[in-house]
């Protein structure tokens, strides 16, 4: 496949590394298409922007590692976003306006479509849509209004299919729009990973936390967020009503008597209702595009009672080992200085050792929790990832 030359890629708004572009598309206005590293656009696309922004910003851009089957038209009269790892098939079209006459003025139309979510072929998506994170757009299929993450939509207008449902770690089928809803009121109250923050005076370190989770995840439904506040501080308040209104996984507690040490970090994880849970000291926000790799990890570890995370000294896709038994769950964290050490917590399992006499008989009751886990359940993961900044 030959590529576009520099003569062209060099007038893009932005163009990441080891890309490769067909050379025989249209682009109707390099200047304002933007795109990511390791992207693969095939032969015969059509890239047609009919208006320029007046701010110069770009108008379509395709995230990092996007793979682009052959004849993909875009028709950007605002924007037309495809977030990494989007894949396309042959024949898709995507337009942010119905009609032509549908043009806003300002510039407002956008499509958007989440990260790692796959366009079937001979697709269409038409008007203000926005697309979630994972989800399958089957072959064929004409898209006229919003899919939320991690569901399998298919038809002429598509309808919901499939969904994801964390619960049960299965992608469920859905025979009306009514189950599809029920399903996913479910699945926001059953989500499969809690990030649990105890707080202590620590409201910029909580804003800037926040900012990092919902910017990746949005309201999916797969992740809930449970601040527990130790209530000095009203400006914490103010940061977690905020982001309540604007999030319904949201949760947030201020506790006037709070516990001190590791029985408070327990007092966090213990308002989680999903499938596992994580406790998160704000501090260090997560990096970008580092939790849904991660959810993946969930997702494909059910049976662990504990995913021990360990950074890694250079930012790679997750490095998984299963592992066995509570001395090599030492080995592993023995040396570690931090506390907590980052860890996702079965939370069904978790739950059931709260009355452990092992738990009890520790310094540490958050340490004596995880070890008493592993004697109800040997089995864990270690998750060698950088998610953190």
């Amino acid at each position: 496949m030959d590529t576009i030359p520099p003569s062209l890629y060099y007038r893009l708004y932005r163009y990441g590394t080891e890309c490769r572009i067909a050379s025989d598309g249209v682009l109707s206005l390099p200047e304002q298409t933007a795109i990511g590293s390791g992207v693969l656009i095939r032969e015969g696309y059509r890239w047609d922007i009919p208006s320029p922004a007046k701010d110069g910003s770009p108008r379509i851009v395709i995230g990092d590692r996007c793979e682009c089957s052959r004849f993909l038209t875009i028709h950007a009269t605002g924007k037309v976003e495809l977030k990494a790892d989007v894949i396309t098939g042959p024949h898709v079209y995507i337009t942010d306006a119905r009609q032509g006459y549908e043009k806003e003025e300002n510039g407002s139309n956008t499509v958007t479509i989440g990260e790692g979510s796959w366009i079937g072929a001979h697709s269409s998506i038409l008007g203000q849509v926005k697309i979630g994170r994972g989800c399958v757009v089957g072959a064929g299929s004409v898209v006229l209004r919003d899919v939320p993450d991690y569901c399998v939509v298919a038809g002429n207008p598509a309808e919901f299919r499939r969904i994801y449902e964390p619960s049960s770690g299965e992608w469920g089928r859905v025979h009306s729009e009514a189950e599809a809803r029920e399903v996913l009121e479910r699945r926001s109250k059953e989500p499969l990973l809690s990030i649990c923050i105890p707080v202590r005076n620590q409201a910029e370190e909580l804003r800037r936390s926040l900012e990092s989770i919902y910017a990746q995840t949005g309201d999916d439904g797969l992740i809930e967020v449970c601040v527990l506040d130790d209530a000095p501080a009203e400006e914490t308040e103010q940061i977690a009503h905020h982001a309540g209104n604007l999030h319904r996984s949201f949760r947030y507690h201020r506790n006037s008597a709070a516990a001190a040490g590791s029985h408070f970090n327990i007092q966090a994880a213990g308002m989680a209702r999903g499938k596992f849970i994580m406790l998160y000291e704000p501090g260090a926000p997560f990096l970008p595009n580092a939790l849904i790799p991660f959810m993946n990890v969930l997702h494909t570890h059910p049976d662990c009672a504990i995913i021990l995370v360990q950074p890694a000294l250079i930012r790679t896709p997750p490095q998984t080992e299963r592992l066995k038994g509570l001395s090599e769950f030492h080995r592993l964290t023995a040396s570690s200085s931090s506390s907590p050490i980052p860890v996702a917590l079965n939370r069904e399992e978790w739950e059931r050792t709260a009355d452990s006499a092992q738990a009890k008989d520790y310094l540490d009751p958050w340490v004596s929790r995880q070890h008493a886990l592993l004697q109800l359940n040997p089995q864990f993961c270690v998750c060698r990832y950088t998610m953190m900044a």
